[in-house]
């Protein structure tokens, strides 16, 4: 089975990474001599994809030009999907990359590694015949203490019933892992604005109860935090010589 195209929102502006990131977009921070970005793609291409699309915003150029530099060393496609000069949000930067993606796809943050099976995650989408799916990693946080993040998913009766960041209560035992799998058929049921955040797409299809969940027991490294890139860089640190 083929794994439709994947989507990486790396347009951030990494604003909590202060120095780390402030002339770098969040993806080009480098680790072991190599750019995060470099070890995302790797990971994609051992997954068989075969087109990725990446959405850009802050410093794209950057991205661009690094890219452009190292995409003959890998086994697909990649283009560009530019935000432009005014920020699109996570959601409204999906709703620009549409001409460019499949009838289903993929969607990942530009600063999360995930070492994960895709096309299990894939074929539990098409099995629940909804329109999105959302990849949850149990961490029972409230506090941020773990360097995993705070719990943000809520899920009863084998139901996903609130997915929040904001609006934290003692149900909400788990945390968007970052994956997401959508079918391009949701933008025409639903009308949403230009600039939107990608929860509000996630919290509409709850509503609907149109959103599909599937549990990861991996754990997840992301870069977006100074914590995260600590506990990533160690990560890195074992395979980095194979990259």
């Amino acid at each position: 089975m083929q794994l439709p195209n994947i989507l990486i929102l790396a347009g951030g502006k990494a604003e909590r990474l202060g120095k780390v990131a402030k002339n770098l977009p969040k993806s080009l921070i480098n680790f072991y001599g190599i750019p995060f970005l470099y070890y995302q793609l790797k990971s994609l291409e051992k997954s068989k994809f075969k087109k990725i699309i990446i959405s850009t915003g802050y410093l794209s150029k950057q991205m661009e030009l690094y890219v452009n530099s190292i995409k003959s060393k890998f086994n697909f496609k990649i283009v560009f999907s530019d935000d432009g000069k005014k920020s699109l949000g996570t959601g409204g930067a999906i709703k620009k990359a549409l001409p460019l993606l499949s009838k289903k796809f993929f969607v990942i943050f530009g600063d999360s590694f995930l070492n994960v099976n895709y096309l299990k995650i894939y074929k539990n989408f098409l099995k629940s015949k909804k329109l999105g799916l959302i990849t949850i990693y149990k961490n029972n946080n409230l506090s941020d203490s773990s360097g995993e993040g705070f719990s943000d998913v809520e899920i009863n009766n084998g139901e996903i019933i609130n997915y929040n960041k904001k609006e934290k209560n003692p149900n909400m035992k788990y945390i968007n892992y970052g994956i997401s799998v959508f079918n391009k058929s949701l933008f025409r049921e639903w009308k949403f604005e230009k600039r939107i955040d990608l929860q509000l797409i996630h919290q509409k299809l709850i509503k609907n109860k149109k959103l599909e969940y599937l549990i990861i027991k991996k754990p997840f490294y992301e870069i977006g935090s100074r914590k995260g890139i600590t506990l990533t860089k160690k990560y890195f640190k074992q395979i980095h010589k194979f990259i």
